[in-house]
């Protein structure tokens, strides 16, 4: 991640093969909780705040929690984090992070989205993830950049979007 990256949009997110996209659509997604986060937002208040003296600028984050079952019978959990939406229709352009703990999606998504700080990080996904975070993967790997559980948690969230951000 440097300095000029830029985060992943919903809309963005969404844009992958339309075989993945057919995955997707076979998946059952069920929402399971919906965590609030108040947190210090970047570098800009943090200089702010020590050239000023103020205290920080608190950024408020809503977490989605999604069990995901593909055709195959597996359940996957899916995170994803967003900005709230007030006006309840910006969600192509809401940024978001995301974490799927699936292995399609370690080894060929996670790489990518932390590049462009759109990988939903905890210490314990983190630790789930491993090197799969820093270290790119093989060069005769095929990357993407959402595994089909991603995909189809997305889809949900955009199908739902406006009575979601209407609860918050």
């Amino acid at each position: 991640m440097g300095l000029f990256t830029r985060k992943f949009t919903i809309g963005e997110l969404q844009m992958v093969d339309a075989d993945r996209t057919e995955r997707a659509n076979n998946c059952q997604v069920k929402l399971i909780k919906i965590y609030h986060e108040l947190k210090p937002e970047t570098l800009l208040s943090k200089i702010r705040t020590f050239f000023g003296g103020r205290a920080d600028v608190l950024a408020y984050y809503v977490i989605f929690k999604l069990a995901i079952t593909s055709d195959t019978g597996s359940t996957h959990t899916v995170f994803i984090k967003t900005n709230p939406d007030f006006d309840l229709e910006n969600w192509s352009t809401n940024k978001v992070e995301i974490y799927c703990d699936c292995p399609d999606f370690k080894y060929r998504s996670a790489y990518n989205l932390n590049q462009h700080d759109s990988l939903f990080l905890t210490d314990r996904i983190k630790i789930a993830l491993g090197s799969s975070i820093t270290d790119a993967p093989k060069a005769n790997t095929k990357t993407t950049r959402l595994c089909k559980h991603a995909v189809a948690a997305l889809n949900w969230i955009v199908s739902n979007y406006s009575s979601l951000m209407r609860t918050i």
